[in-house]
């Protein structure tokens, strides 16, 4: 579920057409959603990913607002977070609540260069960051990552990168072309200099 459109990092392969945009999912869409779940819980517990966007960017207490409307369910709720807006206050909310965390980083700063603020400045230092806190904490993490570039080489890297982590869990997005993004890569990607 997208708790909000706004992101704040413009990544060169990101297809969501609003991102620079704060729209707000309103509580009684994430009500219609724990209603058409609630036929669901009776085979076992429902993961409610909330993504975007930047999904923090809605802020902690209207996603909470958002988590609140599937209190009585048998719901895990997890966040998929480009981790740059982790705060002390982020980890306390994930752990009070446990939510589960995913981090959307493409591997070492070689490998991550498409994922940049809207300035075009790199996010990996504060992704690391964030990640930081989160493992300061004690709160797992599990990584996707988006791969231009699926050579043995990219796998290689991008697995030792995930391992020195600690991730619990890797998943890998192959980049193509979906919905507005009609590019292939940044033009400086494309040059091999990303």
């Amino acid at each position: 579920m997208q708790p909000t459109t706004l992101c704040n990092l413009d990544c060169s392969y990101c297809y969501l057409p609003d991102r620079r945009k704060q729209r707000i999912m309103y509580p009684t869409v994430a009500g219609r959603v724990r209603d058409a779940v609630a036929g669901w819980v009776d085979r076992g517990t429902v993961e409610v990913c909330w993504h975007g966007g930047e999904p923090l960017a809605a802020g902690r207490s209207v996603l909470g607002r958002l988590m609140d409307r599937f209190d009585g369910l048998d719901v895990v709720h997890s966040v998929q977070t480009n981790a740059t807006l982790i705060t002390p206050e982020w980890c306390e909310f994930f752990a009070e609540r446990r939510v589960r965390v995913g981090v959307s980083v493409d591997g070492p700063p070689e490998d991550n260069g498409q994922r940049v603020d809207h300035s075009g400045r790199p996010a990996f230092d504060r992704i690391r960051h964030g990640i930081g806190r989160l493992a300061a904490v004690g709160l797992p993490v599990s990584v996707i990552a988006v791969v231009s570039d699926p050579t043995p080489e990219r796998a290689g890297r991008l697995y030792t990168f995930v391992r020195e982590l600690g991730a619990a869990w890797l998943g890998v997005n192959i980049e193509e072309r979906e919905g507005v993004n009609t590019r292939r890569g940044s033009a400086r990607c494309r040059r091999g200099t990303c």
